[in-house]
């Protein structure tokens, strides 16, 4: 492991690990690797949590959750709501207002034609035509074509991508259009995230770890993206893969080695170390 801060002394106190999904747990084919998959099991039997931490619905979430051994609680879709994987319970959910939900398609519809919206309620994804450059089967519904006609109550979360503006245009545009509706971010290279104002990954963990009755200073937290810095910001202990953007690895402790080569489980065998050279 590499970084510019040595937090090897918070190692040894820590509880509960935050992991992303995408580009961090998770390989390019969506899956769990069976190195990450031991790591998690050995974390549980240390006594140590492991819990998912993404943008995406609560319905993914829970699937590679039970499939991981991740739990008992999933923030999911940027922090706008806490799960509990096990029981299927809703602990928590801070949606868009609908206002707001409407002005923000609006003016960027308005302001870069040809944008391409998608939304996430708490149980499904609702995307436009073109929003997906291929289909994928059994993720969402089928396409749309407007997605302000299914917009008729608070939305958890909006995402837009433009077929022919740069990633970072539209990220610099949204902002300048949308900061005061919404709080925006990036979960990936093609698309700009908005969630409810003051809502993170940073704000769910903390809910979460609240209801854990677990300590600020006993989380440490993994992510690759944009949308991982409140979170790795909030925690004692952070990484990122390698295979981060910019941004995240700015924020982090330590630099783990990527998605494909397993560095979630490099991240919490170091933990699980640090812990049981301190008993």
């Amino acid at each position: 492991m590499t970084g510019d801060r040595d937090p090897s002394s918070g190692l040894q106190n820590i509880k509960l690990i935050a992991t992303d999904l995408d580009g961090t747990l998770l390989d390019s084919f969506g899956h769990v690797s069976d190195i990450n998959l031991q790591a998690i099991k050995n974390a549980n039997n240390a006594g140590i949590l492991t819990i998912a931490s993404t943008a995406r619905s609560i319905r993914s979430t829970q699937a590679i959750s039970l499939k991981s051994g991740l739990g008992p609680l999933a923030i999911c879709q940027n922090g706008a709501a806490v799960y509990d994987v096990k029981t299927k319970e809703l602990l928590y959910h801070q949606p868009i207002e609908l206002i707001n939900a409407i002005s923000i398609i609006s003016k960027l519809k308005t302001e870069m034609p040809g944008i391409i919206f998608a939304i996430e309620k708490l149980d499904n994804f609702i995307s436009e035509k073109g929003f997906f450059p291929t289909p994928l089967p059994g993720l969402t519904a089928d396409p749309i074509d407007e997605i302000l006609n299914e917009i008729s109550e608070p939305v958890t979360k909006i995402i837009c991508r433009h077929p022919t503006i740069p990633h970072r245009e539209l990220k610099d545009r949204a902002y300048q259009q949308c900061h005061n509706l919404a709080d925006i971010t990036s979960a990936g290279a093609d698309w700009v995230d908005f969630q409810a104002t003051g809502i993170s990954k940073a704000t769910g963990l903390a809910f979460a770890t609240k209801l854990l009755d677990i300590a600020s200073d006993e989380v440490a937290a993994i992510g690759d993206n944009s949308n991982d810095v409140p979170m790795l910001e909030w925690v004692t202990v952070s990484a990122v893969p390698s295979n981060a953007n910019a941004e995240a690895k700015l924020r982090a402790n330590w630099i783990v080695p990527s998605n494909l080569d397993n560095g979630v489980a490099v991240f919490i065998e170091k933990i699980i170390d640090s812990n049981r050279n301190n008993r």
